[in-house]
Parts: C-alpha cells; sequence; structure tokens
C-alpha cells in the first residue's frame, strides 16, 4: 500500500513522500500539531532531514518510505516505514520498523497511517511491525507511557498522552520496555562502604579508566563501537552498527562530546574492555529553538547555553562480553556519576534507556541511587 485515494466522507487522504517538497511537509508536520505546547521539545530539522535522506548511509541495508496524512487538503499527520534488511537477517526476523508518527488526537487519521505503513511493510515480506522507531535501535525510539514532567532527553523521543491510546485502539500490542534513570546531584553519592568494594573491583581487574583522545577521534570512535557492537550483541531487538554509520553519527555527536564525560576502561594489556559515553542534554536549549532552524538566529540559545549545561544523558555504557563476569558495570556507573559530579553546572543526568528485562543493569542503577524517571514503550503487530 504505496497510496490511498480520498476518502469523500471524511476527507482523508494518505499521500507518498518520494520528492524534496514532500519531505519538506513531512518535517514540519509535527511543528504544525505541537508546535503551540511549550513543553514540546522541537527537533533539530536538519537532524530530520539528514535521517530520512536517500544519501544517509543506513539507506545501504534498509528501505524506507515515508507518508503524509491529508483532511481536506491540509496536513494532519504523517508516518514512515523501513524494512532493515541487515537488521532482519541478524535477528533472524521479518520485522517492518514504523516510526516518526505524529498526528492530532484523531483515530480515523491515525488508523489510516498504521494501516498504510503495515500494508507497505508487509507486501515487501514483513511478518511483524514493530514502532514507534526512526527507524530501528540503533535511533531513536520508543512511544513515551511515563515520564511526562520533564522534557525529553537528547536523542530521545517525546510525544503527547494520548498517543498511546491511538496506538493500542489500532491493534498494536506492547512488545519491550525501555527505562530512563534519573540522577539527582545531591542524592547521588556512594557510601564509603561502597567505595570500597569498588576499589577492590578495580584492583582485581586490573583496568585503568582513561578519557578519550579528542586528538586520536577517528580512532577512539574505531574502538568505542567496537566494544559497543559487541557489549550488546545478545540484547533484544539489537543489530550492530555498520562503520559507515558510526562514522556518521559520530561526525555529529562531536562537537558537543565533553571528553571528561566519554571515556573507556582498559585491560592491562591496552585492550579497551568497558566505555562510557554521556552527553549534554541540547533538548533543553532546543525549547528556545521553537522553529527547529538554526538559521537565522536559531544558534544563539545553543551557543549560548552550552557551557551552562545543568542536565546530561548517559547515551551509553558497555563491556564486552568476556569482561562481564567482573564487575566492572559499577565501577563504569562510579566513574560517570564521579565526573559529572565535577561538573560545576551539572545538577541532575538521566541514564538509560536500559531494557525492562534487564534485571541485573537495573538493580545496579537502582543500588546507585537512581530512580526509574521515564519509560518508553515499543509495540507490535502482526501484519
Amino acid at each position: 500500500m504505496d497510496e490511498t485515494a480520498p476518502d469523500v466522507t471524511t476527507g482523508i487522504e494518505i499521500r507518498p513522500v518520494r520528492h524534496l517538497p514532500g519531505r519538506r511537509v513531512f518535517v514540519a508536520v509535527p511543528f504544525r500539531i505541537h508546535g503551540g505546547d511549550p513543553g514540546w521539545v522541537p527537533p533539530l530539522r536538519l537532524s530530520v532531514y539528514d535521517r530520512i535522506s536517500p544519501r544517509h548511509p543506513a539507506m545501504a541495508h534498509q528501505e524506507v518510505a515515508l507518508w503524509v496524512a491529508y483532511r481536506h487538503g491540509r496536513p494532519v499527520g504523517r508516518i514512515a516505514a523501513c524494512i532493515d534488511r541487515a537488521f532482519d537477517e541478524y535477528q533472524g526476523v521479518k520485522w517492518g520498523w514504523v516510526g516518526f508518527y505524529d498526528t492530532f488526537d484523531d483515530p480515523e487519521v491515525a488508523g489510516r497511517l498504521f494501516d498504510t505503513a503495515c500494508g507497505w511493510a508487509r507486501d515487501r515480506g514483513a511478518e511483524t511491525c514493530v514502532g514507534p522507531a526512526n527507524f530501528t535501535t540503533n535511533d531513536e525510539l520508543g512511544l513515551m507511557v511515563e515520564g511526562f514532567d520533564e522534557p525529553p532527553a537528547i536523542l530521545t523521543l517525546q510525544n503527547p498522552r494520548y498517543y498511546e491510546k491511538l496506538w493500542t485502539d489500532a491493534g498494536w500490542e506492547p512488545a519491550m520496555d525501555l527505562w530512563g534513570w534519573h540522577f539527582e546531584k545531591v542524592s547521588t553519592a556512594l557510601s564509603d562502604r561502597q567505595r570500597r568494594t569498588l576499589e577492590r573491583i578495580r584492583e582485581r581487574s586490573g583496568v585503568k579508566v582513561r578519557s578519550i583522545d579528542m586528538d586520536d577521534f577517528d580512532n577512539e570512535v574505531g574502538r568505542f563501537f567496537d566494544v559497543y557492537n559487541a557489549a550488546w550483541q545478545h540484547n533484544w531487538g539489537f543489530a550492530p552498527m555498520p562503520e559507515p554509520e558510526v562514522r556518521h553519527l559520530a561526525k555529529q555527536l562531536k562537537s558537543i562530546i565533553n571528553p571528561n564525560w566519554a571515556f573507556g576502561a582498559e585491560a592491562p594489556d591496552g585492550t579497551v574492555v568497558a566505555v562510557c559515553l554521556a552527553l549534554p542534554d541540547l533538548n533543553r536549549l532546543m525549547l528556545n529553538v521553537r522553529s527547529g532552524r538554526l538559521a537565522p538566529f536559531g544558534w544563539v540559545p545553543l551557543l549560548r547555553g552550552r557551557r551552562r549545561m545543568s542536565h546530561a544523558r548517559v547515551w551509553a555504557l558497555g563491556i564486552r562480553p568476556e569482561h562481564q563476569n567482573l564487575a566492572l558495570g559499577p565501577l563504569l556507573y562510579q566513574e560517570i556519576v564521579d565526573r559529572l559530579a565535577a561538573d560545576p553546572h551539572i545538577r541532575s543526568a538521566e541514564g538509560g534507556w536500559t531494557l525492562a528485562t534487564n534485571t541485573r543493569i537495573n538493580a545496579q542503577l537502582e543500588a546507585m541511587g537512581a530512580t526509574r524517571s521515564r519509560v518508553w514503550r515499543l509495540y507490535q503487530r502482526k501484519v
């Protein structure tokens, strides 16, 4: 199902997006729907254009389709679907990813969009559709179902509360929950007993923690994602991020990385066995860039606010499987908590996401003083 004819009764029409003018409308839809909500964090339009561009490196193994919903000629929603051949081969599944979803609280429009995206995926061999995801677990994903009191952190999705009912009423069922964890500077601290235990772990493992070397950035990126891909290889919904995508993402993040918040743990032979990266939460600044554009003045609040960021997101943490029995997880948590606490401007941080089924990691985060503050839910629908 690539296109649907206008419904004379409802005035709803689903139009496929194939060229740049259509992509402009597609990118603008959420600004039309959510722009009046002061708590909505506008996405950077350049980033959205980049991800849906046919030239994005992930398109080498992905087939993607975009649609915009119109009612009586006015844009009222959007959706995208993706078939990722590399993911299907790695996981041994036939999935269609559904994402970039935005609508008003309109079940008719939502239903037409879901049917169009799922029909397109079915016609290309998918047996199950999963979403929301823009476009896989290597991207922003999940429908927020808890944690609406705070703005979403950088590289996480946001949605109004009414989305959950639109998805479930359209036949989507829960597939997996992703948890976000809140760290508050004044309350996240390790006891002397905990620190003595972690010091024994450090001595027993022989690991040495060091910050990323920005002068050797390209090689450091390779080491980081080598550990990341190995650490996550057995997780639900995971597929390794290929080299071109790794380099593409690293190029986007390089300008905002704080070297003190990016580090690895090295074994005595110099092998990097664990990594951690926290990012300044630029979403707090994007609240003041209502257009989602850097030009002509959107860059001003970003530039002025970066040095005084008070919130961070612990974006990635991974340990090579053969070293996970050394209890390096708590050691990395201690390191990132201490490094963020040393920044005079940082008052809080969000860690995650973690899989709800990862009881070991979640228990360790609770032991460090973190509280579960947000839940994103992935849904599935048989096609």
